[in-house]
């Protein structure tokens, strides 16, 4: 079984966000900043259709769609989408719901929610009954640190309920700030909530090495490799295989997670599902040359048995 554990839609996002992601995009692939932007329209899914389509191409069973509380979006606050429709965190999280219904055998929900909400713990239980949320996403770099007290509350109210965290770690683009995005802080949250199982996103992006390790000495702590495709992609040797070599042999294979962060890089550089899929079942021959190796018990454990087991899936 093939899990993505780290997905999400874009379709609700401000103008603003959609600007400066362009930005990034065009930072990241070489290309200008107008060819990334026709790329854009049309290419946002809130059915879970072009998601389950692209999953198909590549064999993956299931996928866990993170929703993102965005500050930006407060309904206290509202700020248009980029069609000008106003969102709350309600209606984010009922497009999600309905696409999951619409594809239940192929899209798991987590819930995503702004500590610093007054209501965020009783919006989670909320989230549990109303929407059947497996887990919780979590976005410190939009201004919070992930150890606060006020994160404690959230964090106690998932370990109640059983459900797992995923958490952005590494830095973040503008409008956002880094420095909320350390892998250290969990060190002290996976200490003082034994039973919470933490992913941490994209494995601490440059800090993967840190991550790695914290997760090689705590046990509820795990990374998914999601948004490192651009890393296979500039150099695959030095920048993912031989990192992800290190990630195995400091953590073990049990704690590493396959993510894709779908659909980033699907349209800034046209790097389908079944590629990413692929780099990890079929590594090129120079990778081998280069002495690196990795067992069929590791990459299936990767690619989904370790979140089935996060997941309670059985099967």
């Amino acid at each position: 079984m093939i899990i993505d554990i780290h997905t999400h839609f874009f379709g609700m996002k401000t103008q603003y966000w959609w600007d400066d992601f362009i930005r990034v995009g065009a930072e990241a692939s070489g290309k200008t900043v107008e060819e990334i932007r026709k790329r854009m329209p049309g290419w946002s899914d809130t059915t879970g259709d072009l998601l389950v389509k692209d999953m198909d191409e590549a064999g993956i069973d299931k996928s866990v769609l993170l929703a993102v509380d965005i500050p930006f979006l407060w309904s206290i606050s509202p700020e248009p989408d980029i069609e000008g429709n106003v969102i709350c965190l309600d209606n984010m999280h009922r497009m999600y719901a309905k696409a999951v219904e619409r594809h239940p055998t192929r899209l798991i929900l987590f819930a995503g929610i702004d500590p610093r909400r007054p209501n965020a713990t009783d919006y989670i239980e909320k989230a549990v009954k109303e929407w059947g949320v497996k887990g919780v996403k979590i976005h410190p770099c939009y201004g919070f640190y992930p150890n606060e007290p006020l994160c404690y509350k959230l964090y106690a109210k998932m370990e109640e309920l059983g459900l797992p965290l995923v958490s952005h770690t590494g830095p973040e683009d503008i409008p956002m700030w880094s420095k909320y995005g350390s892998v250290m802080y969990f060190d002290e949250i996976a200490n003082d909530f034994r039973d919470l199982k933490i992913i941490m996103g994209h494995a601490g992006g440059s800090q993967w090495l840190e991550a790695a390790t914290l997760a090689s000495v705590k046990p509820n702590l795990y990374l998914d490799l999601s948004w490192w495709q651009p890393k296979l992609l500039r150099n695959p040797i030095d920048l993912f295989y031989k990192p992800l070599r290190m990630m195995i042999d400091i953590a073990g294979s049990r704690k590493i997670l396959f993510g894709s962060d779908w659909p980033a890089m699907r349209q800034i550089r046209r790097l389908p599902h079944a590629v990413w899929v692929k780099a990890f079942k079929e590594p090129p021959e120079e990778v081998k040359a280069a002495g690196i190796e990795f067992t069929e018990q590791e990459i299936n454990r990767i690619l989904g048995e370790n979140a089935a087991e996060i997941l309670g899936i059985k099967g």
